[in-house]
């Protein structure tokens, strides 16, 4: 069994510690919808929904879709009038994916758990032109868990010039240490939520 390091080089102090009870309350965690998935998910996606309460925007992308139920919880928290858009792996190249719902035996199934109206797009993340969507207020990191993967999105959400850009687990060392390195000079600044696989950069300008 592959075991994941856990918040590597935090002596690098690439990113500030907030409080679970910074982020979460009652007032913002209103009408949310909890994800009960797995352990650990129900925290984690109170604090998306928080955080999107919190920094709200009206057009925003979601890089990795797989069932579509961060997709719902994201939809939910910013509201009818506000733009999602979730991108994933076309079915004919689920396979180079380990985060994509063929590859985790569950059929083509993308997005199936959302009923909330939104916009799917179908692309490969690392040579999709992001520019289509144009303006992304922020985003939702959570595709595939590899540097390669993290660091071309990071780089494209930057570009974009998103308000936030927001990522779950960022508890891998490779999802970690890319978004650290994507975030180096960019004006964002970097925190992670104590105790959850959230992270999230701010634009500092």
């Amino acid at each position: 069994m592959k075991i994941k390091q856990k918040y590597p080089n935090m002596d690098r102090a690439a990113m500030i510690a907030i409080r679970y009870s910074d982020i979460v309350n009652e007032q913002l965690s209103k009408d949310a919808i909890l994800n009960n998935e797995f352990h650990g998910f129900k925290e984690d996606y109170l604090v998306l929904h928080c955080l999107l309460k919190r920094y709200s925007v009206t057009r925003f992308l979601e890089i990795g879709t797989n069932m579509g139920m961060g997709t719902l919880i994201i939809k939910n928290a910013l509201g009818d009038l506000a733009h999602v858009y979730s991108l994933d792996l076309p079915p004919e190249k689920a396979h180079i994916s380990l985060q994509h719902p063929i590859s985790e035996g569950k059929t083509d199934s993308v997005g199936y758990k959302c009923y909330m109206h939104y916009v799917q797009v179908f692309a490969d993340s690392r040579d999709f032109d992001y520019s289509q969507l144009y303006p992304i207020e922020g985003s939702y990191i959570d595709g595939e868990h590899v540097r390669e993967n993290v660091y071309h999105e990071s780089k494209e959400m930057i570009k974009a010039g998103c308000k936030i850009i927001i990522y779950h687990d960022s508890d891998i060392a490779e999802v970690y240490n890319a978004i650290v390195d994507a975030h180096a000079y960019s004006g964002y600044i970097l925190n992670r939520v104590i105790n959850t696989r959230i992270a999230y950069a701010i634009c500092g300008d």
